[in-house]
């Protein structure tokens, strides 16, 4: 690949500013080349063969540009708002230099916003809103994000909001909203509710199309373009960023950029993942087709999430997948695009389950039965097996998750690069023995 920088380090670190920086310069520098077709050369990265022999800043800085270009080809003016939620982030907020594991992730978030929007017709705007979702920590994270917006300048375009302050002043976010009585309550869906409500309380005759992402650097906001296009364009009503199961997906590993089916066959927690997906195909079939639910990069049109998000009953860590049920309800048709994207695998100061299978991960299957209950049992109630397996999953203990979990691993004689692994499927009398301990 051409207009590249001649020597890149092999590891992707997402605390560097020199390599954050580098992305973003030789994404412009690929944009420059006459000789190089953009989308042509994205469109490689669906060769697994490519994507293995080409450095991961390098692909990085080609989905950048394809999604510049993809953004430029959208017509008319447009907003897009940006927005994340933050627990136990001061660390990753800060630079290198001052931390550890500092990512420096709002000059970082700012600067690939700025890339992408540079040079655009001035109708194409954006913004970036952090939440708050009652982070312990001292300073908080809202304070350290706020102490960067006020020493850059950068209030015009970036603004923190607390998850507790918009709780205590009753903002009409919605129903579900409304029942949260602190910010305990929230595992990041209150706070990416109520930021995308905010979001949506500003006054725009743009197109306006509402994006959520992490808190960390994982997924390169210079992406965004390729997720908007997919709603200007294209016409649906939201566009999922997949870290994985769709051509042209990449992930990030210590060794490199990496593809399906490897994406999750090399995953030692896959029996987990395989696991809730059939759970969530099983309860949810309007969701089948979406393979990786919880990747932290999705885009919707604000006009649809006017109506989705006073509906939201899910404030946990599974509350997107009631955020893409509700929006394919409210549009039978062209309502969830899968947009392929580049995601950096980032482990440090997580905040999610851990690879090895216990409560957490079974809560994420029964938080995917409550969301059930409440968008699906009373219109299209499931029947026959279904109904049965959604009453096992209802009735699953964390002692007989693990032992299901453990005895789906002993079995599990497959390589890496088995490519049915989503199309895994087991009957009750399979799933009753394998969680009785033998």
């Amino acid at each position: 690949m051409r207009g590249t920088h001649a020597t890149l380090a092999q590891a992707r670190d997402l605390t560097s500013a020199e390599q954050n920086a580098a992305v973003l310069s030789m994404a412009t520098e690929l944009l420059n080349d006459s000789g190089i077709d953009v989308l042509a050369e994205a469109n490689r990265c669906r060769d697994p063969q490519f994507v293995h022999a080409t450095n991961p800043l390098q692909l990085e800085a080609l989905m950048c540009a394809q999604s510049r270009v993809r953004l430029q080809n959208c017509e008319g003016p447009m907003h897009l708002s940006v927005v994340w939620a933050m627990y136990q982030e001061t660390a990753r907020i800060l630079p290198k230099s001052e931390s550890e594991h500092g990512e420096d992730l709002v000059r970082a978030k700012v600067a690939q916003m700025r890339w992408l929007f540079d040079g655009l017709d001035s109708d194409k705007t954006w913004d970036l809103i952090a939440c708050d979702d009652g982070c312990p920590e001292s300073p908080s994270s809202s304070e350290v994000m706020q102490s960067i917006i006020d020493a850059e300048g950068l209030s015009d375009n970036v603004k923190v909001i607390r998850l507790a302050d918009g709780i205590a002043a009753n903002h009409p976010v919605g129903e579900g909203f409304a029942k949260l009585q602190s910010a305990k309550d929230s595992r990041k869906g209150g706070s990416i509710a109520y930021a995308m409500w905010t979001a949506m309380q500003q006054q725009t005759d743009s197109r306006h199309i509402v994006l959520f992402t992490d808190a960390d650097l994982s997924s390169n906001l210079a992406q965004a373009g390729s997720l908007v296009s997919a709603i200007i364009k294209d016409g649906y009503a939201s566009a999922l960023g997949q870290r994985y199961g769709v051509p042209g997906s990449m992930l990030v590993k210590e060794e490199g950029a990496i593809t399906e089916p490897h994406s999750t066959g090399a995953k030692p927690s896959r029996n987990i993942l395989l696991l809730r997906h059939f759970a969530r195909v099983t309860v949810l079939p309007q969701l089948a087709h979406v393979l990786d639910t919880q990747a932290g990069f999705k885009a919707f049109d604000a006009d649809v999430l006017c109506n989705v998000v006073p509906q939201l009953t899910a404030f946990h860590e599974t509350f997107d997948v009631e955020l893409m049920l509700r929006t394919a309800q409210s549009q039978p048709q062209r309502a969830l695009a899968l947009v392929p994207i580049l995601f950096t695998e980032d482990f440090a100061l997580t905040n999610f389950p851990s690879v090895n299978p216990g409560q957490q991960h079974l809560d994420m299957i029964q938080q995917i039965i409550a969301i059930y209950d409440a968008c699906v049992h009373d219109t299209a109630p499931a029947t026959g097996e279904a109904a049965s397996l959604i009453e096992f999953f209802r009735g699953l203990d964390a002692d007989r998750y693990c032992t299901l979990i453990e005895h789906l691993e002993a079995q599990d004689d497959t390589g890496i690069d088995d490519p049915n692994l989503f199309e895994r499927r087991w009957s009750l009398s399979e799933l009753l023995r394998l969680s009785t301990k033998q």
